[in-house]
């Protein structure tokens, strides 16, 4: 039964193939779309729990992009006076603020950690930004030049990094967050400062300034019912020379329109196996018809019906399960572009789709491609079971 069904393929070739591009279409688009909607909704979870600051509090001379500061400040040397946390912290709605002070963006000439491109200083005790994503649980202080690596960093051979001349100690990494946590070095505050108070790079900065009492930025987290908008009014009103941007509004958008992608990729993969449905549909009708005079012939030599629509369903499923594994392995490699494109645009943490979505989208192009076999499969057969092989070798004129 398996080699009749595969010569009846190879001698269609050009229908068979017309029949598996049908198939692949639809398999790819849904695979395609339920990895890359799965991945931002998420992603998109996984930025409202590990949002990062409410509330990000920057110098003026720093025109930045919200989204690009979420966890860490961003790479420019601009500062103001450490006594604006101390104002901050003051304020009514704040519930907490942690600073971080960027030194210098590094490479392979003064670090020895390749795939990183920034320091930044941090203060672990009041932290609430990169220790969600620490892998090292327990990890409390940094002691003396301890650092902490972003996930982008290769391993490093006996735990001993140089920065800037300097000896550092890796104490843990971060956990993928698709930001530019990943190529971030972080160590303490105070270390950083002193760092950037000592490189050659920076010293026509602090002529005017003093390193060891500057700040990089402040990421506020709100108390319950804050509003973000009224506290960043206030941080401004009380620390001139500063500008507060609330963070949170900036996820709700993203997630709105992450929302409306996802129903318009719904709509479509809807729209898309309906079609599919009805031109396998015909399409397998077209093959039956196209053999009436051979499945006549096949009856009438006393091959059971129930064999014949085996062969039918046999034949029709070889060629729709090929396409269907083909389908679902260039659907896992585009997704995977795909995902990371759209995280590059929106700047949302989050990782590569797990292995669990990739099985579940597997599992789901095959049960579609199932359920389009029965369907297609369905008119042919009653074709069959209502006809007389007499009557249709007498009408083919066999």
């Amino acid at each position: 039964m398996f080699y009749l069904a595969w010569r009846n393929i190879t001698r269609r070739l050009a229908q068979s193939a017309t029949t598996a591009c049908i198939i692949l279409v639809a398999v790819f688009s849904m695979t395609t779309s339920y990895i890359v909607i799965s991945s931002l909704d998420s992603n998109i979870q996984l930025s409202r729990e590990r949002l990062g600051a409410d509330v990000i509090v920057l110098p003026t001379g720093a025109s930045a992009d919200a989204s690009s500061v979420l966890f860490t400040a961003q790479p420019i040397n601009v500062y103001f006076s450490d006594s604006v946390l101390e104002i901050i912290t003051t304020l009514v709605g704040i519930e907490k603020a942690t600073p971080q002070f960027f030194t210098q963006t590094v490479d392979e000439s003064c670090c020895s950690v390749a795939g990183v491109t920034r320091i930044v200083g941090i203060d672990l005790s009041s932290d609430f930004l990169i220790r969600p994503w620490l892998i090292e649980e327990y990890l409390n202080d940094f002691g003396d030049n301890g650092i902490i690596l972003g996930s982008s960093a290769p391993s490093v051979e006996e735990e001993k990094v140089s920065i800037l001349g300097t000896d550092f100690t890796v104490l843990g990494t971060v956990e993928s967050t698709g930001t530019s946590v990943d190529e971030t070095i972080f160590m303490d505050i105070v270390s950083a400062q002193h760092l950037a108070a000592e490189s050659p790079y920076l010293q026509s900065l602090w002529e005017k300034t003093d390193p060891l009492s500057s700040l990089s930025c402040v990421m506020v987290s709100l108390s319950d019912g804050a509003d973000s908008l009224l506290v960043s009014e206030a941080i401004m009103e009380a620390c001139p020379g500063t500008v507060a941007i609330a963070t949170s509004d900036m996820i709700m958008n993203i997630a709105s329109q992450m929302e409306v992608i996802g129903l318009l990729c719904l709509a479509m993969v809807v729209l898309l196996i309906i079609i599919t449905s009805l031109a396998l549909t015909g399409r397998v009708s077209a093959l039956v018809a196209s053999r009436r005079r051979e499945l006549g012939l096949m009856r009438t030599m006393g091959i059971s019906l129930r064999k014949v629509i085996a062969g039918v369903f046999l034949e029709t499923g070889i060629v729709t399960l090929a396409s269907t594994l083909c389908g679902i392995l260039i659907a896992c490699v585009v997704s995977m572009s795909l995902v990371n494109v759209i995280h590059a645009s929106f700047d949302l943490p989050g990782s590569i789709p797990s292995l669990t979505t990739y099985l579940v989208s597997a599992a789901l192009g095959l049960l579609l491609t199932a359920a389009l076999t029965m369907v297609a499969i369905i008119q042919p057969a009653i074709e069959l079971l209502r006809s007389d092989p007499q009557m249709i070798l007498s009408k083919e004129d066999l």
